[in-house]
C-alpha cells in the first residue's frame, strides 16, 4: 500500500513518538523509510541581564546540521531500521511545515508520519500547530502520533487516567 514513509522529527522525546510507528509500517508494507529533521531557524536568546542576542548563525548553523544528523542516526539505530535514509532540511526562513511538504513532493513520500502535541483552545491559537499546517499542504495521507496523556475531544486518554 505505501512505498515510501516519511516520519518527522525534532529530536525531542516527542518528535521521537513517531519513529517506531513509522518503522513499523514500512517493515509491513515494504517501504522505503525516510527520516527527516528540519533544521529550525535563528532564534533570538536572553542573557540572564536581559539583553538580546541572535546567535552567530553561521556556527549554529552547522552544529545544528550536526545535531540533527547525529539524532536521526541515532533514531535509526533504535527503531532498528538501518536503511532508513537520513536527511536534513533547513528552513531558510520558511515555516517548518512548508518545508516537509517539499520534502514530501521531492521524495515522492506517500505516508507522512508525525508526532503533535494536541494542543487545543488557546494554546492552540497562540503556538498554531505545525501537524496541521502539514496536513493542509500535502496531498498525502498523515499519520499523527499523540504524546501520552495528551487530551483528545476534552478527555483525558487512558495512559493519563492511569497516572492520575
Amino acid at each position: 500500500m505505501f512505498k515510501h514513509i516519511l516520519v518527522t522529527t525534532d529530536g525531542s522525546p516527542l518528535g521521537g513518538l513517531a519513529l517506531p510507528h513509522a518503522a513499523d509500517l514500512a517493515r509491513q508494507y515494504g517501504a522505503t523509510l525516510s527520516l527527516l529533521y528540519v533544521v529550525p531557524p535563528p532564534q533570538l536568546g536572553v542573557f540572564a541581564e536581559g539583553a538580546a542576542y541572535v546567535y552567530d548563525y553561521p556556527e549554529e548553523r552547522e552544529r545544528l546540521i550536526e545535531e540533527g544528523a547525529r539524532l536521526l542516526d541515532e533514531a535509526r539505530r533504535d527503531i532498528d531500521f538501518p536503511e532508513a535514509r537520513v536527511v536534513c532540511r533547513e528552513t531558510d526562513g520558511r515555516p517548518v511545515a512548508e518545508v516537509i511538504a517539499d520534502e514530501v513532493g521531492r521524495s515522492g513520500a506517500d505516508l507522512v508520519v508525525m508526532s503533535t502535541h494536541g494542543r487545543g483552545g488557546l494554546a492552540h491559537l497562540l503556538l498554531g500547530s505545525v501537524a496541521e499546517a502539514v496536513l493542509k499542504r500535502v496531498h498525502v495521507p498523515v499519520l499523527l502520533v499523540r504524546g501520552p496523556g495528551e487530551v483528545a475531544k476534552g478527555r483525558p486518554t487512558r495512559q493519563s487516567q492511569a497516572r492520575s
